[in-house]
């Protein structure tokens, strides 16, 4: 049976099923006059095939053969116009049909399936993004019922709409209006007859469709309810299986689309440093402009011999790291402060300066950052610190200042009260530290991996907080998430150019070091004793460092 590969479209049906190379797929013939290698041809003269995931050489001598592939290169086609009766289900085999059969097989991650009218208007096509994709159309029942996957999504799409799924090897391009309608209908639990007659098409033809959208994951089939389910609203207690497959359940749809198009694998759209959008938008600069605030702050510079003297070996602060959710009544002070940032995020250096206007292109920094992007902004909101009264302050990080930030008093509020419910805290952090992108540092670098490359950034400086924080006996806390839109709001930012992307808090610790109680208990696993030593030779050591 070739039911897998070959059309499955019978005479009644008022659509023509199509197939052809994806756009970027070339084919050089080994003979471009006749289409077929010479007798005793290598197999460096077979045909090739370039795809986006190499090359293959196909060792295809049959001419016909050879002309049907060359005919799906140049768009969609039949195949009944390439191999005469090719699509009849009980036709007679013949060589061609079979070797055919057996090439589009295993050609189907770089085929692309469409459906048409008889008068050629295509309504949908079905475009491997996978280099494991598989299509393999089931015969869909007029009665089955199915319901569009919950990790289905539209979006808009130069041919039309555009249905992608993280799960799917496909997408979907829905060329006409009432492909779109189509698809509508199946946003609750639905058949293919019942939309037939909603949308006044044959049912046939809607099966067929239905049958493309069903292998291509956008749509998926209800088993039925148990016996004596009510008949009115009957399908609604059909069941799905990606509501129950332990794997899906915990992902949300946003979260695994995220996944899969933010790595390459599952998607076939660009990835790394395209620079797209060069020449057609302004770079963004590699130090963020000065803020205009009225209030600028100098932040004290460390010692590095004293820094040096005073911090505990770098496996003591690994060590001991932790969160600490709970601050002392001693208040951090503007000393403090900026070792903290100054060891933390200022910038070292400069370099690669661009020819035309002498801006430089990279920095060099404590933490490190994707590509040397260094995309993110920090903004300081002082509750508690001597030197600094309480507000907002943005950090510069190339003249390591503070700009105080104009903002409303029930704004400041609200973000330092979401910090100290977010943490756990008792009380208002003594300072929080809201990290921004500024997101065309990465985006206009980089494709497909820009967003996750931010977020990759945010954990590293979060870990060289938490690292110096350590160092410096100061108690360090990152916290899970934040109000986009009120720290946008607060800051005064267009949260489509800048946004907050990570939060972290920070304070002194709630007593004098060394004092502080006992450590939890804990079951050792692998070199609990590490930690616990080097907790106590930071406490030793920073105890030290007070007297």
């Amino acid at each position: 049976m070739l039911t897998s590969s070959l059309p499955l479209i019978g005479p009644e049906s008022g659509l023509v099923e199509l197939w052809s190379l994806r756009q970027d797929t070339l084919l050089e013939l080994p003979d471009e006059t006749t289409g077929a290698p010479s007798a005793g041809s290598s197999p460096d003269e077979a045909a090739l095939l370039s795809t986006r995931w190499g090359e293959t050489r196909l060792p295809i001598t049959d001419p016909v053969v050879l002309l049907a592939l060359e005919r799906l290169s140049y768009g969609p086609v039949s195949l009944d116009n390439v191999v005469a009766g090719i699509s009849a289900p009980d036709g007679p085999g013949s060589p061609e049909r079979d070797v055919l059969a057996s090439l589009l097989r295993s050609l189907e991650n770089v085929l692309v399936r469409s459906l048409a009218t008889k008068d050629g208007k295509t309504l949908l096509s079905v475009v491997p993004i996978s280099r494991y994709a598989r299509f393999r159309p089931p015969a869909t029942p007029a009665d089955a019922v199915l319901r569009l996957s919950r990790f289905a999504v539209l979006r808009t799409h130069e041919d039309g709409l555009c249905a992608e799924s993280p799960l799917a090897g496909q997408r979907v391009v829905l060329h006409q209006l009432r492909s779109a309608w189509l698809v509508s209908c199946f946003a609750r639990p639905f058949t293919p007859r019942e939309a037939a007659g909603r949308l006044r098409m044959p049912v046939d033809d809607v099966r067929r469709a239905i049958s493309y959208l069903e292998a291509s994951g956008m749509v998926v089939r209800g088993t039925p309810p148990e016996a004596g389910a009510k008949e009115a609203g009957a399908k609604e207690q059909y069941a799905f299986a990606e509501d129950h497959d332990p794997a899906l359940l915990p992902w949300s749809p946003h979260d695994l689309m995220l996944h899969a198009r933010s790595r390459q694998g599952r998607h076939d759209d660009p990835v790394g440093a395209t620079d797209g959008f060069t020449g057609v938008l302004a770079a963004e600069p590699v130090v963020a402009r000065a803020h205009p605030g009225p209030v600028r702050v100098p932040l004290p510079v460390p010692e590095l011999d004293r820094v040096l003297d005073r911090d505990p070996p770098f496996t003591v602060a690994l060590e001991a790291r932790r969160s600490v959710r709970d601050h002392g009544e001693r208040p951090l002070d503007l000393v403090q402060v900026g070792e903290l940032l100054y060891r933390s995020a200022r910038v070292r250096s400069m370099r690669a300066f661009r020819p035309d206007d002498g801006e430089p292109v990279l920095t060099s920094r404590p933490y490190p950052s994707m590509g040397g992007a260094y995309a993110l902004e920090l903004y300081l909101t002082v509750s508690n610190c001597a030197g600094l009264p309480r507000g907002t302050y943005h950090y510069d990080p190339a003249e390591h200042a503070l700009t105080r930030v104009d903002m409303e008093a029930d704004s400041l509020d609200e973000l330092l009260a979401e910090a100290r419910s977010t943490a756990g805290l008792t009380a208002e952090p003594h300072v929080l530290i809201t990290m921004t992108a500024r997101f065309r540092r990465m985006t206009l670098k980089y494709s497909g991996l820009a967003y996750s490359g931010l977020l990759k950034d945010v954990g590293v400086l979060q870990q060289t907080l938490y690292l110096v924080c350590t160092a410096m006996g100061l108690g360090p806390c990152a916290l899970a998430i934040g109000d986009s839109d009120l720290s946008a709001h607060a800051l005064g930012l267009d949260w489509r150019t800048e946004s907050a992307v990570g939060e972290f808090v920070l304070g002194t610790l709630p007593s004098e070091p060394g004092v502080d109680g006992p450590l939890p208990a804990a079951v050792e696993v692998h070199g609990h004793d590490w930690h616990v030593r080097c907790t106590e030779e930071l406490r030793r050591t920073l105890a030290h460092t007070v007297e």
